[in-house]
């Protein structure tokens, strides 16, 4: 009997010891359930209050992009005498930003940039209308160089932005549709563009949410023979609230386009007739190597 008793004492031990470990392994089972539960609550309480913190700052995102529009007037306020790295630098390059950069460039008489707008709250956000900001103009002072960079090939385009057209020698600008430059043959002695109609005399929707809706602005700027800074704001509804935010324009908020001048000290052309010719850029004595800018305007 002693010896059945022992037996039965030995059978029982692996007996234990399984339920030991199937009882340790449960517990850690359950710990780890809990952890992933605890974790996955902590997750959807910080999605709740990143959601909560955008539905109480701006309705709206915006993103600078490069606009459907090869610019091709630049100007700097000082004469050139001496090409240095910008007579051999290819447009779109660093080497031919640098050189920009260091003559103060800006765009003369239009400019165009693009901006994206998204909207960060719930619901449906609508644009309602654009307004330019903080505009100062004054006289031009870029009569020293005027750049005209070499031809470049046309990449496409894969998006149809809203075009948007403002003129900035309005005493208040208005958003209007741009029906874009005149390339009939018919404008010889002036580069025309057309622009009419309210941009805006429709609201746009777009839906916020995880699955974001978007809308790309092309927006042109003309300036007469005046250099003007400003910015541009834009009008959002969202579901009670209406306000205007500021976009940005390329690196920051505010941007610079100079005038048109009668005549320009010194002259900046290229030699090459084509994107595949070597580049050169060629310094000129005093002229104006530009079409005079018009800008013809239907009813608004």
């Amino acid at each position: 009997m002693a010896v059945v008793g022992g037996l039965s004492a030995l059978v029982a031990v692996p007996g234990v010891i399984f339920g030991l470990w199937y009882q340790d392994r449960s517990t850690k089972a359950g710990e780890d359930s809990a952890k992933i539960a605890r974790e996955a609550e902590d997750r959807e309480k910080g999605e709740a209050a990143e959601d909560k913190k955008k539905e109480a700052g701006p309705p709206i995102a915006s993103v600078a992009g490069a606009p459907a529009f090869y610019g091709a007037r630049f100007a700097f306020p000082g004469r050139t005498t001496d090409l240095a790295d910008g007579k051999s630098a290819v447009y779109g390059t660093d080497a031919y930003a640098k050189w920009f950069a260091k003559n103060r460039v800006a765009p003369v008489g239009v400019e165009a940039t693009r901006i994206t707008l998204s909207p960060l709250h719930e619901g449906t956000v609508v644009v309602q209308n654009m307004r330019i900001a903080d505009l100062k103009c004054q006289p031009t002072r870029y009569a020293g160089t005027a750049v005209v960079p070499p031809p470049i090939g046309d990449g496409g385009e894969e998006i149809e932005p809203t075009e948007v057209v403002f003129d900035l020698t309005e005493p208040v600008p208005r958003p209007r549709r741009n029906e874009g430059k005149d390339d009939s043959g018919s404008a010889t002695k002036a580069e025309v563009w057309r622009a009419k109609g309210n941009a805006f005399s429709k609201g746009i929707y777009l839906d916020g949410g995880k699955q974001a809706d978007s809308r790309s602005f092309d927006l042109y700027f003309f300036t007469g023979t005046n250099d003007c800074e400003f910015g541009v704001e834009v009008n959002i509804t969202s579901g009670t609230s209406d306000g205007w935010y500021p976009v940005k324009l390329g690196d920051g908020y505010k941007t610079k386009v100079a005038g048109q001048a009668q005549r320009y000290e010194s002259v900046v052309l290229p030699t090459n007739n084509g994107p595949a010719d070597p580049v050169q850029n060629e310094l000129h004595g005093p002229g104006n190597p530009f079409q005079p800018l018009k800008l013809e305007k239907g009813p608004f």
